[in-house]
């Protein structure tokens, strides 16, 4: 599925949670709403290349959690977060009845990653609903 098969409804409402998001979690960088395959559905970030990068990388990774949590006999995989030296990326999917989405969330090393969760999480309720 491309972002040209998604509703303008979900679209706009995907680019009002990345906004709500991007507000309430102050240590926010960028968030990026992408369908599962890839493709952009709605963003805040500095650089737009960032962007692209994030939705495809969010494709990949949400991929690879499916797996290790299916492998490792845990279960269907609920987030993934990476801790870097700069920063921390948080990944979620979000299951709408049109596509899955991926929500993917970059925060500088200031974030409290328990909030971090937590936004991301209502984020993803309110995605789930559009």
């Amino acid at each position: 599925m491309n972002q040209t098969d998604l509703s303008p409804a979900l679209k706009s409402g995907a680019q009002r949670v990345v906004e709500d998001l991007m507000n309430e979690l102050r240590a926010a960088l960028a968030v990026v709403v992408a369908t599962e395959d890839g493709f952009e559905v709605a963003a805040h970030a500095q650089n737009t290349a960032q962007v692209s990068r994030l939705s495809a990388m969010a494709s990949s990774m949400a991929a690879l959690g499916a797996m290790a949590g299916e492998e490792s006999d845990l279960g269907a995989c609920g987030s993934i977060v990476v801790e870097a030296e700069r920063g921390f990326l948080v990944m979620m999917q979000a299951r709408h009845a049109q596509a899955t989405l991926i929500l993917s969330v970059v925060t500088s090393r200031d974030a409290v990653m328990g909030q971090a969760l937590y936004f991301c999480r209502q984020a993803v309720q309110t995605l789930e609903q559009l």
